[in-house]
C-alpha cells in the first residue's frame, strides 16, 4: 500500500481502513485469532506476539501514543526518540512485546476499542490540524530525511491493513 501525497488522501485512507478494521472486529465470534488459539507445540518455538483480537487492538493503539508522541515533539522542534525512548528499529520486536505487555492487563474487548477509537481520532485530529507541506516536506533528521507522511500512514491506514489481515488469518491452503 503506497503512502499518500496529500493530507485529505492519507486520513481518508485511515478512516476508511479504520471503518473496514471496525467492521471485521465486530464480525468475530470471540477475541481468539484464527490459527492461533491452539498451544504452541514446540515448546522452543516463541508464543505468536499477538495472540488474540484484543493484543492487535492495543497494538494498534501503542502505536497511535508513539505517533502522536513524535507529532508534538516535531511541533515543538525536538527530534523524538524514534521509534521510542531505549529502542531502535533493531529492536523492533521488543519494542512491540514491550508495546502489546503495556497493555495486556486490561484484556477487555470494549475497553480496549474505546482507547484505540479515541487514539485514532486524536491521530487523525493532529494530522488534520496540520498543512500538506507540514506532513511532506522532506529533511527532518530525526526521520532521516523521510516525511511525516510516512510514519502517520504506517500507523494509521498501513498498520489497519495489517490489521485486518491479522485478525483475518492465514489463509486456507490451496486444494482439496
Amino acid at each position: 500500500m503506497s503512502i499518500p501525497q496529500h493530507r485529505a488522501d492519507l486520513v481518508r485512507q485511515a478512516v476508511e481502513r479504520f471503518a473496514e478494521l471496525e467492521r471485521a472486529l465486530d464480525a468475530l465470534d470471540g477475541v481468539a485469532l484464527p490459527g492461533r488459539d491452539e498451544p504452541m507445540t514446540d515448546a522452543a518455538a516463541p508464543a505468536p506476539r499477538d495472540r488474540d483480537a484484543v493484543d492487535v487492538v492495543n497494538h494498534l493503539h501503542a502505536w497511535h501514543v508513539l505517533l502522536l508522541g513524535w507529532l508534538a515533539a516535531d511541533a515543538a522542534g525536538e527530534a523524538p526518540a524514534y521509534p521510542a525512548d531505549g529502542y531502535t528499529w533493531r529492536d523492533l520486536d521488543r519494542l512491540n512485546r514491550d508495546l502489546r505487555d503495556r497493555y495486556r492487563g486490561d484484556g477487555d474487548p470494549t475497553t480496549a476499542r474505546a482507547r484505540l477509537r479515541a487514539s485514532h481520532d486524536s491521530s487523525l485530529a493532529r494530522l488534520d490540524a496540520m498543512s500538506d507541506a507540514e506532513i511532506f516536506s522532506d529533511g527532518r533528521a530525526w526521520l532521516r530525511g523521510a516525511t511525516l507522511a510516512e510514519p502517520a500512514h504506517e500507523c494509521l491506514g498501513g498498520h489497519y491493513a495489517w490489521a485486518l489481515g491479522a485478525i483475518a488469518g492465514p489463509p486456507a491452503p490451496a486444494g482439496g
